[in-house]
């Protein structure tokens, strides 16, 4: 049911309930801003209007619970911010803006919201932005996703194979002197190249495989991390480690894809440890019109520069200390955004790493 707002009463009379209507059916994020003007008749502030459905989805914040709210009362950084600006400037001009935004950090004044995004600001009345939200995420991900993959293939591919190629050369040379020290190390490296180049083409093709046709039904996240903490047994007991399992909700959606996110961020909250055993804890909390996943360790944690390139594709936050493709964490962005959520990374109290990610609710 459409939820009356004042000023688009006023702006259009009895025809706001039908201008409400069309709003809903509009399948990109829409939504309206109102300048709030100083006694100058400057733009001091914004305060939000009706949003459709869509919006809601995206911010994580049902369309109730959003509107009447003012931006900088709310977040006073965000005075600084291009997209305010980009607004004021809107009305001030009188003319629309069109721009594609980078979202990484996710908090915003309203909601959270992450990604790449098409914003149209749109002067609507005297006082009013229309804003509309194209999402192009997937879009420049993938184009994203075929640069990594060329660069790959002209790189992380290429070291292997041609290491593996001298070796075998050096090794040519010296089949007369059959099975030496030295002859038993050549091959001992042409296994580790190969192992190498193996486990990068299979990252790549997990990589490919992932996210890409979701499944929808209903999900008992408790029951998928009782299934995911049996196959880590061996694992938790080998490194005498603890895994802690708080109360968690059903959701929608991929039972497989979002096990494969449970498995690979409690296994590097394992694998990643510090001195001491390692503890994971993984818990819920209620966030609007989703659920927000933590998984928190007490290991080596993240390095904070690197921030969101930790869940681009081989990004290894420790080099070659611990084995591994440095596929896992770009699996799980994938996965979780093509759930509608986002995932992201803060260092946990103390120590260690705190993962976050999200899942509409159901």
């Amino acid at each position: 049911m459409s939820l009356p707002d004042s000023r688009l009463a006023r702006l259009f009379g009895d025809g706001a309930t039908a201008f409400r209507a069309a709003f809903d059916l509009v399948p990109d994020p829409m939504g309206v801003l109102w300048a709030i003007r100083d006694p100058s008749g400057a733009i001091a502030d914004f305060e939000t209007g009706y949003s459709n459905p869509a919006m809601a989805q995206m911010i994580g914040v049902q369309t109730g619970a959003s509107m009447g709210r003012r931006l900088l009362a709310e977040a006073p950084d965000f005075a600084q911010d291009e997209a305010f600006a980009r607004m004021r400037g809107v009305l001030e001009s009188g003319r629309p803006e069109v721009v594609e935004v980078a979202v990484a950090a996710g908090e915003g004044p309203i909601g959270r919201v992450r990604g790449v995004f098409l914003h149209r600001a749109i002067p609507f009345g005297a006082d009013g932005v229309l804003n509309l939200v194209t999402d192009v995420t997937e879009q420049r991900r993938m184009e994203d996703e075929l640069r990594e993959y060329a660069k790959v293939a002209a790189h992380d591919l290429r070291e292997p194979i041609m290491a593996a190629g001298f070796f075998m050369q050096l090794l040519d040379r010296r089949l007369s002197e059959g099975r030496t020290k030295e002859n038993e190390e050549l091959i001992e490296r042409v296994r580790q190249t190969h192992a190498r180049a193996r486990s990068l083409v299979e990252g790549i093709l997990e990589y490919a495989r992932s996210g890409n046709t979701i499944a929808l039904e209903p999900v008992d996240t408790r029951v998928l991390l009782a299934e995911v903490a049996s196959s880590l047994t061996n694992a938790v007991q080998e490194l005498h480690g603890q895994l802690e399992i708080a109360e968690l909700p059903v959701v929608r959606g991929d039972r497989a894809q979002l096990g494969r996110v449970f498995q690979n961020l409690v296994a590097n909250g394992l694998k990643f440890h510090a001195a001491e055993p390692p503890r994971v804890s993984v818990s819920s909390e209620r966030r609007e019109a989703a659920w927000l996943f933590s998984v928190r360790d007490n290991g080596v944690g993240v390095p904070p520069e690197l921030g969101d390139e930790i869940f681009s594709m081989f990004k290894r936050a420790h080099g070659e200390e611990v084995p591994g493709s440095g596929i896992g964490l770009a699996v799980c962005r994938k996965i979780v955004e093509a759930h509608g959520g986002a995932i992201w990374v803060e260092p946990a109290d103390g120590a260690g790493t705190l993962m976050h990610f999200t899942v509409p609710a159901a």
